[in-house]
């Protein structure tokens, strides 16, 4: 029985002893993985601290950003060409040298909102012999850092557009004529617009025409000028977005001097107006403060803000995606919609372009009509009539006999159907918006 209570004494000993040694091991198994908890997120705070200084600085190894205006920055795809290059996601300042290199740095003047005089270090790959006063250059807007030399710059001079097409010459949109005739052309028309001025009628003087692509805008603001003898001058949206901050509203500024001097009634037109006019504050990353003031040079244009004297300067506007436009343009504009014509205007469409074409007597034109789906727009039209005389003359060898047939109009119709003739069209999307309802 001894034995037996010394067995049990033994036993319990050696459970304590293990129990203990277990305890222990548990306990720097904890202790050792609090440790490594701790050194991991150390090293995750070094890492995070790491890619912010180096944010500050240059990009990380990999990452991309998006740039404002990828032509001007094309070079920096091959860093080689360029070393001091940057990625910048907003437009470049415009600077012009006005000092030579003295030993440190060369002073650069430079234009926009930061407008200053600053002295910068010649930056790597190129030579001080450079810079040389009156050298322009693209400076970096946050470090004020040379990025580039450019090409030296000249003011914007616009030249009046000549054209010879009438109102004979548009088909289908008589109710179009008719209002820009009552609302603008009673403004170029100076014995109209004296007498409105005695009869104290304010008028707008700004016309947003909407409609889709090929429906004729262009065409109608063509024959107004030429109908009222005015002095047309035309630019596209696109055009006055500018990589320089503070060249695009320059740029509109020159446009509506220009307009001004002239000693005609003059119609500034701006097609693809959206491309400066987007709602503002949505996102001003990306350059969109540099639109924002295109824009705003724009709307005090519009207001007479830069002039001393109003001069006869009617602006006409042109978008077929008038609901991303910022409502203070829109408010300022009367809206005239040019639809995608009917089945009687695209009649009156093709009868326009067809009347120079020697038809064959079998020709049915309401017939053709039939054939064209219904989102054909006028300049559809113009290329299947287009398509139609160069099959005709296919068929024949002498081309003074050559008459168009309805198989050569059948053809073209079902190939711009088919797209293998005419442009993509973009259409304002599935949303049908009257114009009127941008205003409300």
């Amino acid at each position: 029985m001894d034995w037996m209570k010394g067995l049990k004494e033994f036993l319990a000993r050696l459970h304590r002893q293990v129990t203990e040694m277990t305890e222990e091991d548990i306990s720097e198994k904890m202790e050792e993985n609090d440790k490594e908890k701790k050194k991991q997120e150390q090293n995750q705070k070094s890492q995070e601290s790491e890619k912010k200084k180096d944010g500050q600085g240059k990009n990380t190894k990999g990452k991309k950003q998006k740039v404002q205006f990828p032509q001007y920055f094309q070079q920096q795809q091959d860093r080689k060409k360029n070393p001091n290059g940057t990625n910048l996601t907003t437009p470049v300042l415009r600077g012009v040298v006005v000092s030579e290199y003295d030993g440190e740095r060369i002073w650069v003047e430079a234009s926009g909102n930061m407008k200053g005089r600053y002295g910068v270090e010649v930056p790597q790959g190129y030579d001080v012999t450079d810079f040389k006063p009156g050298t322009e250059v693209a400076l970096d807007p946050n470090s004020f850092k040379v990025t580039d030399i450019v090409d030296k710059g000249k003011d914007a001079e616009f030249n009046s557009v000549q054209t010879e097409v009438t109102f004979q010459d548009i088909g289908g949109l008589d109710h179009v004529v008719k209002s820009l005739k009552s609302n603008v052309g009673a403004q170029l028309d100076s014995d109209k617009k004296q007498k409105i001025s005695e009869w104290g009628m304010d008028m707008d003087k700004s016309t947003l025409l909407i409609g889709r692509p090929g429906t004729g805008k262009t065409h109608l603001v063509k024959a107004l000028s030429n109908e009222y003898d005015a002095e047309m001058f035309m630019i596209n949206g696109p055009q006055l977005v500018e990589k320089f901050i503070g060249e695009g509203a320059k740029k509109v500024k020159r446009l509506y001097e220009q307009a001004r001097a002239s000693d005609k009634p003059s119609i500034v037109f701006i097609d693809e107006i959206d491309a400066i006019a987007k709602k503002r504050l949505d996102d001003r990353r990306h350059g969109g403060e540099e639109v924002e003031r295109t824009m705003s040079q724009l709307l005090s244009e519009l207001d007479g803000l830069d002039t001393e004297e109003e001069g006869n300067v009617i602006s006409i506007f042109a978008s077929n995606t008038p609901d991303i436009m910022d409502p203070a343009l829109l408010n300022r504009c009367s809206a005239i919609e040019v639809p995608v014509p009917d089945r009687d205007a695209k009649a009156e469409i093709l009868k326009v372009h067809t009347r120079k074409i020697d038809l064959s007597d079998e020709v049915d034109i309401e017939g053709l009509v039939d054939e064209m789906d219904d989102d054909f727009t006028g300049r559809d039209i113009k290329q299947i009539v287009r398509q139609a005389s160069i099959n005709a003359l296919d068929r024949y060898e002498d081309y003074d006999e050559a008459e168009a047939e309805t198989e050569d109009f059948m053809s073209a119709i079902q190939d711009l159907k088919e797209g293998y003739i005419g442009v993509e069209k973009d259409f304002l999307g599935e949303q049908d918006m009257h114009p009127d309802e941008m205003f409300a």
